[in-house]
């Protein structure tokens, strides 16, 4: 008798590679939880792929003690389960309380889990009472974290009378691969503060939020924390850490320190960082904090060049500005006092970043005009007129052999004016997917195809040129020419999205310059 044999037909070929785990990995980066879910059921080798994916990076809420009830006993140990079985390829934890004051028991779930053991990067928001769990599963993972963010939240209505953080928990003795550390609303002494920093022989940003540091302050100050915070040095996890500072002690490896919403002056400990950032300053910082600050600033730091400062608070800012011998590179908020100080050292400014600022006075073409080593320059939206740029043109800038990158907000410069000015210059829009959507959008509208649509708006556009004025001609042809002389030049916005030049030689300056005027005049014949 024949048998007859049925072939099976071939795999395809990007499933044949999928079955390569390598591969599958890679592809797994890109999708979904849930894809990648499905995934690990298709087949056994998907499964060991595509699991630990699964379990990478979990993001946990800390239900409230209603939502509590109603999670039964099987749900519990199918939970615990799974933390048992896979814990150990979560490398991203993030606890997002729901509510701060959530039962401290639902930390257990995932803190007491012994397979939870290789984290890398840590964020906790906790409420009072859960210090003891996040210290142990930080204390378990301490030799593969790199990043740690601890907030502290409390309910206002929940804190008690002179309440300024909670007690800090016992930091590690030793966590070498720590590179980030975050603190909020913390206190601790300045032992403690000295055994953390020792403790993380690698860290590389430290970022302190609303951080008390009992012994800076003075003999009087320091009495008056001390009888706020007795209600909380009963606890057992509270004691003080008996012993003298280490005065001599200086961490080697710190280059980035960041405040929020107060001023550490902590300096003497940090002789090595490169970037000082402060975040959500919203409130006036008293004149002796500020001193003792810049004091330690002038005195610890005076290789310091980078300022980051970002809030709403600005009164701050020129005095630990002129605490700095040198400024390189500055970004975030200013005001008229600032930008006067910044000017001061205008002879090492390097990056100026005022895109966020109170005050629209400022004045930003004295930056171009004063800077002779800026790189960067970058403003939001000012009063700056076009009369102001052409006089400023003529008096010349200092920048013109250094500038990289300008951002610069022209008052009354119409789209029609820097479409004209771009394709002078031969400059290329930086794809905007915000931009392309409403495109499409405003085209799908009146019924044609993206292309119609496009065709229309260039039409609309050299309509526009023509009817250009007198005035803003002449501003065009010399804005143009100027701009076509600065040889480092590579990226522009002047408030209608960037645009990309081509790195241009010194050799081919000066005839790029003198074909702008017949490339604008070609472009108005030619509409």
């Amino acid at each position: 008798m024949n048998t007859v044999s049925i072939a099976t037909p071939p795999l395809p070929v990007s499933v044949k590679a999928l079955g390569i785990p390598e591969i599958a990995s890679l592809v797994g980066q890109h999708l979904s939880k849930t894809d990648l879910s499905s995934c690990a059921l298709v087949a056994h080798i998907w499964f060991h792929v595509f699991t630990p994916l699964v379990w990478k990076s979990i993001v946990a809420g800390r239900p409230t003690s209603s939502h509590r009830q109603d999670h039964n006993d099987i749900d519990d140990t199918h939970h615990r389960l799974s933390l048992s079985k896979y814990g150990t390829f979560i490398r991203t934890l993030a606890i997002i309380p729901e509510t701060v004051n959530a039962a401290v028991s639902d930390l257990d779930l995932i803190f007491e889990c012994p397979a939870v053991d290789s984290l890398v990067q840590l964020t906790v928001n906790l409420g009072r009472g859960a210090s003891d769990a996040v210290g142990s599963v930080v204390r378990r993972n301490q030799d593969t974290l790199r990043l740690l963010k601890l907030v502290f939240q409390l309910d206002k209505q929940q804190r008690p009378p002179g309440w300024i953080g909670e007690r800090m928990f016992e930091f590690p003795r030793v966590a070498p691969c720590l590179q980030s550390l975050f603190l909020e609303y913390w206190y601790m002494s300045k032992q403690e503060l000295v055994l953390i920093l020792k403790g993380c022989p690698n860290l590389k940003l430290l970022s302190f939020g609303k951080i008390t540091i009992l012994g800076l302050q003075d003999e009087a100050d320091e009495q008056a924390v001390g009888d706020n915070v007795n209600c909380s040095r009963a606890r057992p996890n509270n004691k003080h850490i008996p012993g003298d500072v280490d005065k001599d002690f200086q961490h080697q490896s710190i280059e980035t320190f960041r405040m929020c919403s107060s001023l550490c002056p902590i300096l003497e400990y940090l002789p090595k960082i490169k970037l000082l950032e402060f975040y959500r300053f919203d409130r006036q910082i008293k004149d002796e904090e500020l001193e003792r600050f810049c004091t330690s600033l002038r005195t610890h730091c005076p290789d310091l060049q980078d300022v980051w400062a970002y809030g709403f608070e600005c009164s701050m800012l020129p005095a630990i500005l002129d605490s700095l011998p040198r400024l390189v590179n500055f970004r975030g908020s200013s005001d008229l006092p600032t930008v006067l100080s910044m000017l001061d050292h205008a002879l090492t400014l390097e990056e100026a970043n005022l895109s966020d600022y109170t005050e629209r006075t400022f004045l930003p073409l004295q930056f171009l005009e004063s800077c002779p080593r800026l790189r960067t320059f970058w403003t939001g939206h000012s009063f700056t007129t076009m009369d102001e740029v052409q006089h400023s043109l003529k008096r010349g800038w200092a920048c013109q052999s250094t500038l990289e990158e300008l951002r610069l907000s022209i008052f009354k410069l119409t789209p029609v004016l820097i479409e004209v000015i771009m394709r002078e210059l031969n400059a290329e829009r930086v794809p905007d997917s915000r931009q392309q959507r409403a495109s499409r959008l405003e085209a799908a509208r009146g019924d044609v195809t993206l292309e119609d649509y496009e065709r229309q708006k260039e039409q609309q556009l050299q309509d526009a040129i023509l009817a250009l004025s007198p005035g803003q001609q002449v501003f065009r042809q010399q804005f143009t020419a100027f701009l076509a002389t600065l040889d480092k030049l590579e990226r522009l916005n002047f408030g209608t999205g960037w645009y990309t030049l081509a790195r241009r030689s010194s050799s081919s300056s000066s005839s790029s310059s003198l074909s702008v005027s017949s490339s604008s005049s070609s472009l108005l014949s030619s509409s």
